[in-house]
């Protein structure tokens, strides 16, 4: 195409050319992008489970003081009160089977094996993390304690189903606030086991502190302080 052509001055080995760039070339170069898409891009539901069990185990490393996951810069002294997150049986973390929070990576914590389908804030705080499948959620407290509250085993590979969320990143909450609903049914039906798992996750960015187990068994309320975190 140059200046002052028209129409009829147009070769038909030109016009040729024209349509070859025009349609053709695109039209391989998007077969191609096809094939390596199909090739190279693996994002079904089960690798979608594997990036959010990842992100449950990684979440407190991104509390790096910047504007999407705030930490606090002065942390408050004294003791917080950590009550249970859910109704149910009081059990050891290292006992419950899944490998990651029992075997104290994911930091100390506790266990329940819920009677209740409603998942409240232990304590005042800011939700720093939420998930897609709604099956957890991490907190910071208003004095930068971390923890993890985890609903199930493997429950991440439920996409979703049976579990509701009352939050959003970046909220503050106070104690008793209810998070999460779950399904009893939904959990029962997909095979996996309901057992609630709270971690206490240390990173860089938060105080140093101590967790004392008040009691390590026993039927629990929402209403019953589990642990003092000094």
């Amino acid at each position: 195409m140059i200046s002052g052509a028209t129409a009829a001055s147009i070769t038909p080995h030109g016009s040729l050319i024209f349509k070859l760039v025009m349609f053709l070339v695109p039209a391989i170069l998007i077969i191609i992008s096809f094939i390596l898409y199909l090739k190279t891009v693996k994002l079904d539901e089960k690798r979608h489970a594997e990036i959010v069990d990842e992100l449950e185990k990684t979440w407190h490393k991104t509390l790096d003081g910047t504007d999407e996951h705030p930490v606090i810069e002065t942390p408050l002294d004294g003791a917080v009160a950590f009550m249970a997150p859910v109704d149910g049986q009081l059990e050891p973390l290292s006992d419950v089977a899944d490998h990651a929070f029992a075997s104290g990576s994911l930091g100390d914590g506790f266990a329940i094996k819920p009677t209740s389908n409603e998942i409240h804030a232990p304590f005042a705080g800011k939700i720093v993390a939420t998930f897609p499948t709604n099956h957890a959620v991490g907190m910071v407290s208003d004095n930068g304690i971390p923890v993890l509250i985890h609903v199930g085993i493997n429950t991440v590979e439920m996409q979703g189903t049976g579990f509701t969320s009352f939050i959003e990143k970046g909220q503050h909450v106070e104690t008793g606030d209810l998070l999460l609903e779950f399904s009893f049914n939904a959990i029962k039906r997909a095979g996996k086991d309901n057992t609630v798992m709270v971690a206490f996750t240390k990173n860089a960015q938060s105080p140093e502190f101590e967790l004392h187990h008040l009691k390590d068994t026993g039927s629990v309320t929402i209403n019953d302080q589990v642990l003092e975190v000094k």
